[in-house]
């Protein structure tokens, strides 16, 4: 998906160059770092995005579905979720999360929406952190789970571990490992959403 505005002024949009659009974004550090609202809507209004620690990014419920020949069908039972402003974890990370949460949450019969939608069953608001020692990189992940009144109803959390290290350790952190996030992080819920039916 290309954003037309940055298309029209002859500079190149996030979404064509890290895959991402303005729906999504995921946060971290629990009580210790925080997203105002400006900077999420800034996100979504403009795909403006700075790849700085505690940013927020946004993630395209679309990216993956896109390109597919006909429109994903969904079961009359699929979750309505849309996900809040992720913190944490840098553009070009969040664009492979993006991706993969796109596509298997389509495929766990999840149905991604757009932040103004209404009849949403949640909201998931992602934490990312990742840390290097000891030759391999961990990407810590947390998910609270919202409903549309703000109550958290649960919580997913877990760890990847990659191979490597970096001064930066996000550099070490490969596209693969976002999208076994997004995969085990839907799996999660769709367990938890299972049970509490």
């Amino acid at each position: 998906m290309h954003d037309k505005r940055a298309h029209a002024t002859g500079q190149p949009s996030l979404a064509r160059h890290a895959g991402i659009g303005a729906m999504l974004a995921l946060g971290l550090t629990l009580g210790a770092c925080t997203t105002s609202d400006d900077s999420a809507n800034a996100v979504e209004s403009t795909l403006n995005v700075e790849s700085t620690p505690g940013a927020a990014v946004a993630v395209d419920p679309n990216a993956a579905t896109q390109t597919a020949a006909a429109p994903q069908a969904f079961a009359a039972n699929a979750a309505r979720v849309h996900f809040a402003p992720i913190v944490g974890a840098p553009v070009d990370r969040v664009a492979a999360l993006s991706r993969r949460l796109s596509a298997s949450g389509a495929q766990n019969n999840i149905r991604i929406l757009p932040s103004a939608s209404s009849g949403v069953d949640h909201e998931i608001r992602g934490y990312f952190s990742a840390l290097s020692e000891n030759g391999q990189t961990t990407v810590i992940h947390v998910w609270d789970v919202f409903t549309p009144s703000g109550q958290r109803v649960h919580r997913i959390q877990g760890q990847e571990r990659v191979p490597g290290t970096n001064a930066d350790p996000w550099q070490a952190v490969p596209a693969s490992a976002m999208e076994r996030i997004a995969d085990t992080m839907l799996s999660d819920y769709n367990a938890w959403r299972g049970r509490a039916a």
